[in-house]
């Protein structure tokens, strides 16, 4: 599962040396090659060729790759994006079932033709109009590809389509991005999104407004967010995996529980806390995030002491 942790993603330009040649020292959990919104029109085919090279120097620190495609061109972005090296396929501005059974034949052709085990790249689709919310049930379920995680409903291309101003001070997506966690979690899909957090100025790099977005998301159950901002990568890496306490209070949690099934008993207080079996459940899932994060830490940690000896022995 570790491969699959994604606390911090973060949009990289393929086009651009600077950022694509950085990304592996930034600390990342995983990496968005763009091939769609930071990429000018009469680039997009440049950017395409870069792809499978970018994979190689994005993940050297360990991090996970995923692509994000553009919704007219699915049929000349995807032979360029479905490579081994790559875990998730994006699908932007999605608004039916429909085009995700397109997205997942193709894929699955492609996974074949290059070397990719079949099913193993996930789809994701990109909720970013009031059409894709209202099918948001009938995407998730269009194919039998796995979904590890789910947001949307937010961002600048929802505003665009509802007509409403990007920043504000209050929750302006409240229905949409409620409603696609709400459908993702029905699905046993782990929520990206749902909870509003402030931020009028549209700033982007402010480091302490990354660990105020942390605490709030962690506090709600999300534990992957996008940055558009290398400061918001330690941060929110951080932020978003459970504590040292947290990890040994869930144990002792667990322990505590086991004992009282095994006395025929169902709730008890440790330390003036109550444990039940809902308080066990949550300590499980504390436990297994926690485990998660911290193999995927130790696999960066391991990947970038190799990069960095590769460039020392190199130079």
């Amino acid at each position: 599962m570790a491969h699959r942790v994604a606390r911090c993603t973060m949009f990289v330009t393929p086009t651009n040396p600077r950022f694509i040649d950085k990304a592996w020292t930034r600390g990342g959990d995983a990496y968005i090659l763009d091939i769609e919104d930071s990429i000018p029109l009469a680039e997009k085919a440049r950017c395409r060729g870069l792809i499978r090279e970018s994979i190689a120097k994005a993940n050297k620190g360990g991090a996970s790759i995923y692509v994000r495609i553009n919704k007219p061109f699915v049929d000349a972005d995807l032979p360029c994006s479905v490579w081994p090296g790559v875990d998730r396929i994006m699908l932007p501005k999605v608004d039916t079932a429909v085009e995700m059974q397109y997205a997942h034949d193709l894929i699955s052709r492609l996974e074949k033709d290059h070397g990719v085990p079949f099913g193993y790249i996930e789809l994701s689709p990109m909720i970013e109009t009031a059409l894709g919310v209202v099918n948001i049930y009938e995407i998730l379920t269009a194919t039998p590809r796995k979904i590890w995680s789910m947001g949307g409903g937010t961002g600048y291309d929802m505003a665009v389509n509802l007509g409403i101003e990007m920043f504000v001070d209050f929750d302006q997506y409240a229905y949409t991005s409620s409603f696609v966690a709400l459908a993702a979690m029905s699905l046993g899909i782990e929520s990206s999104g749902g909870v509003f957090v402030h931020n009028p100025t549209g700033r982007v790099d402010q480091r302490d407004h990354a660990l105020e977005e942390a605490e709030i998301l962690y506090a709600a159950g999300v534990h992957q967010v996008t940055a558009l901002h290398p400061n918001f990568i330690e941060p929110l890496c951080t932020g978003l995996a459970p504590t040292a306490d947290e990890m040994s209070w869930a144990q002792i949690v667990l322990d505590t529980y086991q004992e009282l099934t095994l006395a025929g008993e169902s709730v008890t207080h440790v330390n003036g806390k109550v444990v039940d079996c809902y308080e066990y459940e949550l300590a499980v899932k504390t436990l297994e995030w926690g485990r998660a994060c911290a193999e995927k830490d130790r696999f960066k940690e391991k990947a970038l002491a190799r990069a960095n000896a590769l460039l020392a022995a190199t130079s």
